[in-house]
């Protein structure tokens, strides 16, 4: 039954909907008893608060994954690989980072950008203070947090591993790679939220413009959504590996300005020996 409400749920789009779900309407997709799903949930409201935990815990698209996507870490362990001979100066594991997460950067906001089951998941937070009852409340935000620092600790670990392998050290013991992982993550979030927005807000616009000749408003705000689209979108030529250039995202570039406050390069850092032929 919390399966059918999900997937329900991600068909409409839009966590709101789910205050509007019919119990029938699960009990169908769900293929069950509708006498046990009664006996389980004698009113809606009951189901709906339960969905609602479910989403944001067990059946959130945090409890299985980091938030990174799950092709990260290989693309990682590659980089590093095929670049081996940079970890032998300061200068080369300086851009072998930057790389890393231009290419890490760039795919995480791609891939939340694209997910329904990550914006359902945000549209849980963002409706959180108008759950019905306080209780409920409570609950729907300890599984939030739950699923999130599940998600984070992957992060961390993932980052431990880059760090060994370049040689990084933080660069004021007051902060840890949890501080790092939580601001970035939420940073890349902020910018594949409001990219999503404005994607949709694009697709009514050319859905207006297509009706423009029938005496339509194309839209007064086409331009103004059209250049925010650029900014996050459009990529400009940056520092890449071996001395070229390479596209770099804003979400790219913002998140190589955060790991720069937090992270530096160990001057004792030795690199290993290279392998023998």
């Amino acid at each position: 039954m919390l399966d059918a409400g999900r997937d329900l749920a991600l068909e409409a789009g839009a966590a709101l909907t789910i205050e509007h779900l019919r119990l029938e309407e699960v009990i169908q997709r769900a293929r069950v008893p509708r006498s046990s799903a009664y006996r389980l949930w004698p009113y809606k409201e009951d189901y709906t608060d339960d969905l609602l935990c479910y989403l944001a815990g067990a059946g959130s698209w945090f409890s299985d994954r980091a938030l990174l996507s799950p092709e990260t870490s290989a693309v990682i362990s590659q980089l590093i690989t095929d670049n081996q001979q940079l970890v032998a100066t300061a200068d080369g594991r300086r851009a072998l980072l930057r790389e890393v997460v231009r290419v890490t950067a760039e795919r995480n906001y791609l891939a939340l950008s694209g997910s329904p089951q990550w914006r359902l998941h945000m549209a849980l937070v963002a409706t959180l203070g108008s759950t019905r009852t306080g209780a409920t409340r409570r609950k729907i935000a300890a599984a939030l947090e739950d699923a999130q620092s599940r998600s984070r600790e992957v992060m961390v670990t993932m980052f431990a591993v880059v760090a060994t392998e370049l040689g990084l050290r933080l660069r004021d013991p007051a902060l840890t790679v949890e501080h790092l992982q939580l601001a970035g993550g939420l940073f890349v979030q902020s910018l594949a939220l409001r990219n999503v927005q404005v994607q949709t807000a694009l697709g009514e616009e050319e859905a207006n413009a297509r009706g423009a000749d029938d005496g339509q408003d194309a839209g007064a705000g086409q331009d103004a959504v059209r250049h925010v689209d650029r900014l996050l979108n459009a990529t400009v030529p940056g520092p890449g590996l071996h001395g070229g250039t390479a596209p770099w995202s804003l979400a790219a570039l913002g998140y190589l300005g955060m790991v720069d406050a937090f992270v530096e390069l160990d001057p004792g850092f030795v690199p290993p020996a290279a392998p023998q032929p």
